[in-house]
């Protein structure tokens, strides 16, 4: 009776050392996969386009990386996300965009006359603007004084991309996040998506 008692006890700890290496062995799988695709996201630059209505607008597929991962790779956002009050810990993703707006403006100027402390002083001043940049200023003498004020909408999708084999598409191979800038004069230099590892 011992012996059937010790040998059932001896096998729940095998199935119990069993599982427990599955789980590892599963763990080592996970982040050599997620290593992998990180190293191919790394590799591949952001992918900068114009839509059909000339829009600019980025392609970058996901980093996953973890808590210490973070810390060191990207300190300065980090550092923002403590700004804000927010724990890095509790951080599921973060996603920093650069976009860049230039124009080229043609206005017309107008004489005009500025009153200070009691003396009019001759200026001239000009006004420009449409659906999303206005300029207005003032040219006195040999100062110029300016108003820029531009609207800009970033549209941020998080969308999957499916494996392929021949015509079938199944499971995730990767994680993409587009950007659309809806602002015509400006133009997308930079984007990255960071996901945190749970």
């Amino acid at each position: 009776m011992k012996k059937f008692v010790f040998s059932i006890i001896a096998l729940a700890g095998s199935l119990l050392f069993l599982a427990g290496s599955l789980k590892n062995c599963q763990n080592i799988k996970d982040d050599r996969d997620r290593l992998s695709n990180n190293q191919r996201a790394l590799f591949e630059d952001a992918t900068l386009y114009r839509t059909k209505d000339s829009l600019s607008a980025a392609s970058v597929e996901k980093l996953t990386l973890a808590k210490n991962e973070l810390e060191k790779y990207n300190s300065e956002l980090v550092q923002t996300v403590k700004d804000l009050g927010i724990k890095v810990k509790r951080l599921e993703s973060a996603s920093t965009t650069i976009a860049q707006t230039e124009i080229d403006i043609v206005a017309p100027v107008k004489d005009t006359t500025i009153i200070v402390n009691a003396e009019p002083i001759p200026a001239k001043v000009f006004n420009w603007q449409d659906n999303w940049v206005s300029v207005s200023g003032i040219i006195q003498e040999e100062e110029i004084s300016c108003h820029v004020q531009s609207i800009d909408t970033l549209i941020q999708i998080v969308h999957r991309i499916p494996k392929q084999f021949w015509f079938i598409k199944w499971g995730t191979k990767a994680i993409r996040q587009e950007i659309l800038c809806k602002n015509p004069h400006s133009q997308i230099v930079y984007t990255e998506y960071i996901e945190l590892k749970k």
